[in-house]
């Protein structure tokens, strides 16, 4: 046998490593392209933590927290939680007509959703 031939099994094993890491190449930039908002349910009471989830309707309300910088909006009466490092990127007023999706969370006894980037709140109009 000469020196640097790989063995059948060898082979196999080579040819199989390839094919995975293409298949999660082509899946990570699939995925990245997919709009997270199209995998969120529609929110309710009944989603649990966790769980991705999207509210579409009118700002009723906008408040910043007492610390931190982080903003708390008020969407159809759902309460949507906006940290700093996302409000600060984001013009809202009251009475846009937003679609936000994020992560729900119990806080105080009350559901919200917690945003995590900028692409998760779109302003449908002014």
């Amino acid at each position: 046998m000469q020196k640097g031939m790989l063995l059948r099994q060898e082979r196999i094993a080579f040819g199989l490593l390839c094919a995975v890491t293409l298949v999660i190449m082509g899946a990570t930039v699939v995925l990245g392209g997919i709009d997270r908002s199209s995998l969120a349910r529609d929110f309710n009471n009944d989603v649990p933590d966790g769980e991705l989830a999207r509210i579409e309707g009118v700002i009723d309300s906008l408040q910043p927290t007492r610390t931190g910088g982080h903003l708390t909006v008020r969407v159809e009466n759902v309460r949507v939680f906006i940290p700093a490092s996302v409000a600060g990127s984001i013009e809202l007023e009251k009475g846009d007509r937003v679609c936000i999706t994020g992560t729900v969370r119990t806080y105080q006894g009350e559901k919200e959703i917690v945003v995590q980037s900028r692409e998760e709140i779109t302003v449908r109009e002014r």
